[in-house]
């Protein structure tokens, strides 16, 4: 009997302690997560950009001095209006290709259609050098259209190759986003000026363009700054011509003058900081705009009755379309051809190679972007939920400290880790640590984008209530928030593994030789002249990413289906 009551109350007792300790433990849990999330995000993006200040200002002998910035503006003077002048007609034949691809596809029907959204989606998901690879294989000294069709041998390698190639490769994602606006577009705004006598030109210039003008404004701004800082185009189809880019490759990776590289990252970074306050400033503009439609159905113009302007719009859209078919069917192709002296003959001797120099390299970058994708959405999600549900403190500098490495070039964030992760008790370089933080933080910006906007859409309600029932922040965060941001969760983890699979700006910095990717053996073999070889890893990479992100909507219509039936 006492046997039993002692049992009793040791049962109570550990029930007791555990109702007493649990609550206290998630409590920890809840602290620690709103001390960490923002915590990283100022370790991994504030204090490598930190350091990169003060290693600029850095003397040698302990003091601070300006001395690398003088001999910046006296050396570089001529890289410096090359990329000027190279990111201002980037930028323009880029937003018109952009705006004229996203017309001519949100108005095409049927096949057309799909046929631009894929080629869109496929140019999204290339790995970075595709466009340039192909531009030395097309228009070379004995390119496919130069040389054996037209019989010209001219020099590609000017700084009219890298604005041409900047430009296709900057088009896709601001079409994409174009072609998000054009479907948020109210069709009674069209049909009230149709109603009002006006005619398609009309419709076109008085109303679809300025509804549009914020969005092309961002497009603008995002390929400007893209073009200051983008290395691997004018390091690989520049020739002579050089950029303050290209020049901070050449420095890092020729001479190791971290100080002068630091320096040169500042006078790429201050444009940068500029550019992204103007950027949150028009994707207000852009949400009020949107915000302002509640009735939303497909857009409908016809292009060819709006008079020049849009006749200029189709051609441009179907040039834009052409060049890039026609860009992608050589990559493809590329790797099966060999020339011989009898002609061009098809052969599999650079798959041999491919499979056995490059199959641990692409094993390697597959194992990146599944950790990168699974880890870079959970963060962003909690990130997402602190800032905009939550409200933690100092939220809005927390979110533009997320939102920043979207404008950071990309030497700047590779050396900023170099700096910052280079000595105990965080020392991180030579791992696979630092590349992994790289590509998370790298990637932040968007995730954290698409996660707030579904959090939106989760009513308040539903909080409220889970905690009038005795939930707590976890509960709420477990039961409420998390299913609510399920396809966040998929779209998320699509979008890292495609960026993880393909980023090169920063990581090229990075890799160990021990950790070597896909990308880093892509850009070595474009850069080394191994056009053939280059092109199966580019055609491998699309391949693989195109492969899950289809498995992954496969799963999402499957699941969907599931919970109509």
């Amino acid at each position: 009997m006492n046997k039993g009551g002692s049992q009793h109350r040791t049962a109570m007792e550990k029930r007791v302690s555990f109702d007493i300790l649990f609550p206290a433990v998630r409590r920890l849990i809840d602290q620690l997560m709103v001390l960490a999330l923002p915590g990283s995000v100022c370790l991994f993006v504030l204090y490598p950009m930190v350091c990169i200040l003060l290693r600029s200002l850095s003397s040698g002998a302990g003091g601070l001095t300006l001395d690398s910035y003088v001999q910046v503006w006296s050396q570089y003077q001529t890289s410096l209006r090359n990329s000027v002048f190279t990111a201002l007609c980037t930028s323009a034949l880029s937003t018109l290709f952009s705006l004229s691809s996203a017309l001519l596809v949100s108005t095409g029907r049927g096949w057309r259609r799909g046929l631009g959204m894929g080629l869109l989606l496929i140019t999204m998901v290339s790995p970075p050098f595709v466009s340039s690879l192909a531009y030395i294989q097309l228009y070379g000294r004995r390119g496919w259209i130069t040389y054996r069709l037209l019989g010209l041998s001219w020099n590609p390698y000017n700084c009219w190759g890298v604005i041409w190639m900047q430009s296709l490769s900057f088009v896709p994602v601001n079409a994409l986003f174009l072609l998000g606006l054009l479907g948020q577009m109210d069709r009674d705004s069209l049909l009230a000026a149709q109603d009002l006598g006006a005619n398609p030109r009309h419709i076109l210039l008085d109303v679809v363009l300025p509804l549009l003008k914020p969005g092309i404004l961002v497009c603008a701004l995002l390929s400007f700054v893209r073009s200051l800082a983008d290395f691997g185009t004018p390091v690989i189809i520049g020739g002579r011509f050089s950029t303050i880019a290209s020049d901070i490759y050449l420095q890092l990776t020729g001479f190791s003058n971290l100080e002068k590289a630091s320096a040169m990252n500042m006078v790429l970074l201050l444009p940068s900081i500029a550019a992204f306050f103007l950027y949150r400033w028009l994707m207000g503009q852009v949400g009020a705009l949107s915000g302002e439609r509640s009735r939303r159905q497909q857009f409908v113009l016809p292009l060819r009755r709006c008079g020049g302007p849009g006749v200029f719009i189709l051609l441009g859209g179907l040039l834009f379309f052409l060049l890039i078919g026609v860009q992608y069917a050589c990559i493809l192709s590329s790797g099966f051809l060999k020339r011989t002296r009898n002609g061009t003959v098809l052969t599999l001797e650079y798959v041999e190679k491919l499979w056995r120099f490059s199959l641990d390299t692409v094993v390697r970058s597959v194992v990146y972007a599944l950790i990168v994708a699974l880890a870079g959405t959970l963060f962003a999600m909690l990130f997402a939920y602190l800032v905009h549900r939550r409200g933690v403190k100092f939220g809005g500098f927390f979110d533009c400290l997320a939102t920043l490495p979207y404008m950071l070039p990309g030497t700047c964030f590779g050396i900023g880790y170099i700096l910052a992760f280079n000595r105990p008790p965080l020392k991180l370089t030579g791992t696979a640590v630092i590349v992994l933080a790289n590509m998370l933080f790298k990637q932040l910006p968007t995730t954290t984008k698409i996660c707030s906007a579904t959090l939106a859409q989760i009513p308040l309600a539903q909080e409220r209530a889970a905690r009038d029932l005795g939930g707590d922040r976890l509960s709420v965060l477990r039961y409420v928030i998390l299913p609510g941001l399920r396809p966040a969760f998929l779209s998320c983890f699509a979008y890292n593994f495609s960026s993880s699979m393909t980023t090169a700006g920063a990581v090229l910095f990075l890799i160990d030789p021990g950790h070597q990717l896909a990308v880093f053996k892509l850009f070595d073999a474009v850069y080394t002249g191994e056009y053939a070889l280059a092109s199966l890893m580019a055609s491998l990479i699309v391949v693989i990413v195109l492969a899950v992100e289809g498995g992954v909507y496969w799963a999402v219509g499957r699941k969907e289906n599931g919970d109509v039936s």
